[in-house]
């Protein structure tokens, strides 16, 4: 096991716990945050015992952005976030190539690059308290990510109005948006979240990764492309145990029992 210092890990069950641990700092990013969950990330995408991975906060939020009193203390400030942008974008380019789910629990503040780090996410979990903001133009900074994710689910002009205005909103406007899955009371967060893990526990990991990978390339692909891409990944689930499993289950009239081959 890793010896992280700015988060915590725990696997149970094929299902990774991820819990950002710079509760004095609201857990905000800095340089060595960055690097330590873009680390455990990429370890968790190779690691084929793991099916599910579940992203968190310490304390009372989720992450509060990048660590503003790093960047005052800065020598060089253009190449202080120049930098650490980039070991963001790291983060956020990992969970979204990563074959397998990667479910937000947010609990409290989720803002700037932390509020990014959740739209990255494939499930979002919010508690009633939670409030989200891309913050960066209340600091006179132009957002350094996000808005890509944000403008792609919520449309140019709410886009504007939430970016352009450091609009803070709370778990039920984030719903309304289409921004997250679920808004439950902080007591059944776990539960939420749980519910979610146990359904990826079970399911087959090579189909869901591919579907998954299929979700983003439709963002950017022609519609004939991803018809080419949806044939072409169909037939190689095709050759997979779990597929074998899943079809005889079908004609067995029985559940299937996926064993992620």
């Amino acid at each position: 096991m890793n010896s992280y210092t700015t988060l915590k890990e725990r696997t149970e069950n094929h299902c990774l716990f991820i819990t950002l641990s710079r509760p004095e700092r609201l857990n905000a990013f800095d340089m060595k945050l960055g690097e330590e969950l873009h680390d455990i990330l990429s370890k968790a995408a190779a690691n084929p015992q793991i099916k599910v991975v579940v992203l968190q906060g310490t304390g009372k939020g989720f992450c509060g952005g990048g660590d503003v009193k790093e960047m005052h203390h800065a020598q060089n400030k253009p190449q202080f976030l120049r930098d650490l942008t980039k070991i963001i974008h790291q983060c956020v380019r990992s969970i979204r190539e990563m074959e397998k789910p990667v479910i937000a629990a947010v609990n409290g503040a989720s803002f700037g690059a932390g509020f990014s780090l959740a739209l990255a996410c494939d499930i979002i979990i919010a508690t009633t308290t939670s409030k989200f903001c891309t913050a960066f133009i209340g600091i006179g900074l132009a957002p350094g990510c996000g808005t890509q994710l944000l403008t792609s689910l919520i449309g140019y002009q709410k886009a504007c109005e939430y970016i352009l205005t450091s609009k803070i909103f709370d778990a039920n406007e984030a719903e309304q948006l289409g921004i997250i899955n679920k808004v439950v009371p902080e007591k059944e967060l776990e539960k939420t979240i749980e519910y979610y893990v146990n359904i990826f526990r079970r399911s087959p990991s090579n189909a869901v990764g591919k579907a998954k990978m299929l979700i983003n390339k439709s963002l950017d692909n022609d519609f004939m492309n991803h018809l080419e891409l949806e044939s072409i990944t169909a037939a190689y689930t095709a050759g997979t145990n779990d597929f074998s499993e899943g079809v005889a289950a079908f004609v067995e009239k029985r559940k299937p029992v996926f064993h992620g081959t």
